[in-house]
């Protein structure tokens, strides 16, 4: 019955390094559902850091349609949307959904659908922060017929004129004209199908297997979706996946053994044409419909040539994996069912390390994975909404839920010994004050002085502030025996991180005695960028707030 079940999320979760950010866009696919008119949409919303507002636009409204305040860290929303919300026309539509927030969150997006025999169907998929879109994606070149071949279900006449076309919905991130080349290889032939795409709205197309390519002059969110798998018991399955840019990729993946499953078969993507798979040093040959066999049914290390996405079809599941250089410390699992499994892989030598929770997994048999330095093992877990977290060292998770399965939400990217951390949190001090002044300010009602010291620091803090015309004082300033920069986080702090990153504004540091300090603008029509300013000069204080222990928090808020 499991395998009948995976059906309903073919194409499942995707996943990067961290899938959490400030702004999201994404669109509910049509879910034909025939047999089950009543559907659900919905999403679910979860706070990293407390203070956490967010703010859900719709159908292409300027204002906010639905506000959440307030939200604590670690809690979960559930927004619910009408039927009306999902795309089902071939064409251009302003049904995409925005999804921002002034502290960080993650979203999950589900669509379900309940007959009165209680027969479900399930659609949901992690929502990628338009930090992790782009403007390259690769499209899988499938034989859909055969695809549908896999899942062991009939193929009628009636199937293949109503449901038997896949869906591709491109979403425009930005609030601009977005230009849209897709590259088509028609027969050998190279054509390509130019459009644009207004701000924040999306167009629907037919997918087939000709689609190599989307390429697009701003960022878009692409998904590919499958609006009803007709079933051999009488049920109706919506399918969808969030497909990954090109930058998303790696070489190594491990192939996770789901239970239950008697066929395993493996889609790649890649840029490089010449791009091989092996396993155990023995390559990997495609069918004739693009598909890459394993016969172990086991958990198993292969490798590519070159960069490659990697996807794994099973009994009607199409399941993302995660290569090893995207491998993370922390996972966010969101279950649907009262089946609440996950598959764990971790290094060898550092599996009695994992943690579920606050507890450390135990009773559990591990299962060596030949070939590399691997051992996975399947946990059974008690919470609707858990984390799975290594203090030292980065591992893989993928959630088994009755409904679907797929990769879990990576919410930290670097291990660490204290738990599963929530990103630092930058803060605005309300009161304007000198550069000293400052620095005890924010170490007495925060941490440290805001120091951002490379480039993600940097990012990090202009997602994190509200924009105002002001400018606010960081931990940079002057050397008064050198004139040096140098980086200043505490009134204690002994030592200083170099100043290796720099992101002054044009003609800026100036170089005169009175410009000892460093300022940044706090209104995003400057890019945030910093100046040298008179440290007696009163501004705005911006603070830092360590990464603190992520636990979540039940139940859930319904809104």
């Amino acid at each position: 019955m499991f395998a009948i079940l995976l059906i309903v999320s073919m194409f499942s979760q995707g996943l990067t390094i961290v899938s959490y950010g400030n702004n999201f866009i994404t669109a509910f696919p049509e879910n034909i559902a025939y047999f089950y008119p009543n559907t659900s949409s919905s999403l679910r919303v979860t706070a990293l850091l407390d203070g956490t507002s967010v703010d859900i636009f719709y159908n292409g409204d300027k204002t906010p349609t639905k506000t959440i305040s307030n939200m604590q860290k670690g809690q979960t929303a559930v927004v619910v949307f009408p039927k009306s919300a999902e795309v089902y026309q071939l064409d251009y539509s302003t049904k995409s959904i925005r999804i921002t927030s002034n502290k960080y969150i993650a979203v999950h997006s589900l669509t379900n659908t309940i007959s009165t025999l209680n027969e479900k169907s399930y659609q949901t998929n992690v929502v990628q922060p338009n930090e992790n879109l782009d403007t390259h994606y690769l499209i899988p070149s499938l034989n859909y017929t055969n695809l549908v071949t896999t899942f062991g279900l009939s193929q009628s006449a009636f199937w293949s004129k109503r449901y038997g076309l896949f869906k591709l919905v491109i979403i425009n991130a930005e609030d601009t004209e977005n230009s849209i080349t897709i590259v088509k290889n028609i027969l050998g032939s190279i054509q390509l199908v130019k459009f644009t795409i207004p701000s924040y709205q999306l167009i629907q197309l037919q997918a087939d297997d000709s689609m190599m390519m989307v390429n697009s002059s701003h960022k878009i969110a692409v998904l590919l979706t499958h609006p009803c798998l007709d079933n051999t018991d009488c049920t109706c399955s919506m399918i969808v996946n969030q497909i990954l840019p090109v930058r998303f990729q790696g070489q190594n993946f491990v192939v996770p053994s789901i239970p239950d499953i008697n066929q395993r078969q493996l889609v790649m993507t890649s840029n490089d044409k010449t791009s091989s798979l092996s396993q155990n040093s023995n390559q990997l040959t495609p069918s004739s419909s693009g598909f890459l066999s394993l016969s172990d049914l086991n958990n198993q290390f292969v490798t590519a040539s070159s960069s490659v996405s990697l996807k794994l079809i099973i009994s009607g599941n199409f399941i993302e994996l995660i290569p090893e250089n995207m491998f993370s410390a922390c996972y966010l699992l969101q279950h649907y069912s009262t089946s609440r499994k996950a598959l764990v892989i971790a290094k060898t030598n550092e599996k009695a390390q994992v943690q579920a929770g606050s507890n450390p997994i135990t009773g559990t048999g591990w299962t060596l994975i030949p070939n590399s330095v691997y051992s996975s093992t399947e946990v059974t877990l008690t919470d609707q909404t858990t984390i799975i977290w290594h203090p030292s060292s980065k591992i893989a998770v993928y959630i088994l839920d009755a409904f679907w399965t797929g990769p879990a939400i990576p919410i930290n990217d670097n291990p660490d010994p204290n738990g599963c951390t929530t990103p630092g949190d930058f803060v605005v001090g309300n009161q304007p004050l000198k550069w000293t002044e400052s620095l005890d300010y924010c170490t007495n009602h925060y941490n440290e002085f805001a120091c951002p010291t490379d480039e993600d620091l940097q990012m990090d803090l202009a997602n994190s502030v509200d924009t105002t015309d002001a400018e606010g004082w960081i931990g940079l300033r002057r050397s008064l025996m050198t004139t040096a920069w140098y980086w200043q986080t505490s009134t204690t702090s002994a030592s200083s991180p170099p100043v290796n990153y720099v992101y002054w504004a044009n003609g800026q540091p100036q170089n005169n005695t009175m410009g000892f300090c460093a300022s940044l603008s706090l209104d995003g029509k400057d890019d945030f960028k910093w100046k040298s300013a008179s440290c007696c000069e009163k501004k705005l204080p911006v603070c830092y707030k360590r990464p603190i222990i992520f636990v979540p928090i039940f139940p859930l808020m319904e809104t």
